[in-house]
């Protein structure tokens, strides 16, 4: 990564799709792209990574509410 973002908006509201997978092809490459370039994205980019491997641990209950303790 380098200090100066590169040129273009900011792909912070795209980052969730990303980690799902969600986005067009293009799309999916130009975050990537964007992700090697700028380290404030990029760490905003670590801090929801991990979402869908943890998404995947708790049940459609739990994710609701709708569990009883």
């Amino acid at each position: 990564m380098t200090d100066a973002p590169p040129p273009g908006p900011h792909v912070r509201p795209l980052l969730g799709a990303y980690v799902l997978s969600a986005l067009a092809p293009d799309e999916d490459s130009r975050v990537a792209a964007h992700l090697q370039a700028c380290d404030a994205c990029g760490a905003a980019y670590l801090e929801v990574a991990e979402a869908p491997s943890l998404l995947a641990l708790s049940s459609e209950e739990e994710l609701l509410g709708d569990e009883e303790p």
